[in-house]
């Protein structure tokens, strides 16, 4: 987890530099939480704060006393990096930055604005997910 983490840190001044979304907080959080969870405990969430009891890859709150929280499904980061034949720890950290991302106030509820998040996101998970093309977890071997 390691390189994951590294990767992360290393991404976010480059998701700093982008333009900011209609509700930015991201530069203004003193830290941001990243939990990797099941697609049950990610569905529980899902359902308990947003009315949606299904699972989801990656969900994100700005709490407003300087945290941010990033909460991200294994269990769906599994299954599509199968999909995609995608390594699994690669997977993850495109959540995360699509989480990054969201705190940055990118939002992709319609279509033109999930494209331009996609524009911004792909292109940071090449660059700076690019070692963790080799990393594998046991569901990824």
């Amino acid at each position: 987890m390691g390189s994951l983490s590294l990767a992360v840190n290393n991404c976010l001044p480059a998701v700093l530099a982008l333009p900011e979304g209609p509700v930015p907080v991201l530069s203004g959080l003193e830290e941001v939480e990243i939990s990797i969870v099941d697609d049950d405990s990610i569905r529980d969430v899902h359902a308990r704060f947003l009315d949606d009891p299904s699972e989801t890859d990656v969900i994100t709150f700005p709490h407003g006393d300087g945290l941010g929280e990033i909460v991200v499904s294994y269990d769906t980061a599994v299954r599509q990096a199968v999909e995609y034949n995608e390594p699994v720890c690669r997977e993850l950290f495109r959540y995360m930055v699509h989480g990054l991302l969201h705190l940055h106030g990118y939002i992709d509820t319609e279509p033109e604005e999930r494209e331009r998040m996609f524009s911004h996101q792909e292109p940071l998970v090449g660059k700076f997910g690019q070692e963790l093309a080799g990393m594998s977890f046991p569901d990824n071997a």
